[in-house]
């Protein structure tokens, strides 16, 4: 049903759309001054973008060795319905956000969170037949974090993965 909506919203060339048209998505932007100027492709990106993000809160977050790159077996649940939502829109490409706490350096951390998002997008293409073409990874390292890094359930919080819908 969304993705019928989503279509059809676009199909009629909109420029607004609200956040009850989407059925399951609903949350979006139930404040109509805040949909004025964005475009429709905009407003379904950002749906797609939260709809990623809720299956870890719902499923789990995907979590690695500590240190590594590596993913735990234990997330596959989660990565199944990524990859089965990302199926059911193809015309979305998708980037996978890497992101880290604050401890150690700075450089060391960027480079394991793209070392992160990497391993997610060489996941779901190898074990989950997502089109590479769909995925991109972005390390962020330390520079976003949602939570103070000065509690250990605060740096918990910064070290995850998000799924941004870059691209229509």
């Amino acid at each position: 049903m969304v993705k019928r909506m989503i279509l059809m919203v676009l199909l009629l060339g909109a420029t607004t759309a609200y956040a009850s048209d989407f059925g399951g998505l609903k949350g979006l932007a139930t404040d109509t001054g805040k949909m004025m100027g964005q475009s429709t492709a905009d407003v379904a990106m950002n749906a797609l973008t939260k709809k990623l993000k809720k299956v870890q809160n719902e499923y789990g977050p995907i979590r690695f060795v500590t240190g590594k790159a590596v993913i735990d077996p234990a997330c596959d649940p989660t990565m199944q319905q990524i990859a089965n939502i990302i199926a059911e829109y193809p015309g979305f490409k998708v980037q996978v956000d890497g992101h880290t706490d604050n401890v150690g350096s700075a450089q060391t951390n960027l480079k394991l969170s793209q070392a992160r998002a990497e391993a997610v997008v060489k996941y779901l293409i190898e074990k989950k037949a997502v089109a590479a073409k769909r995925l991109a990874a972005k390390g962020w390292g330390d520079k976003q974090p949602i939570a103070d890094n000065g509690s250990e359930a605060g740096r918990a919080k910064n070290r995850r993965v998000d799924f941004t819908v870059t691209t229509l």
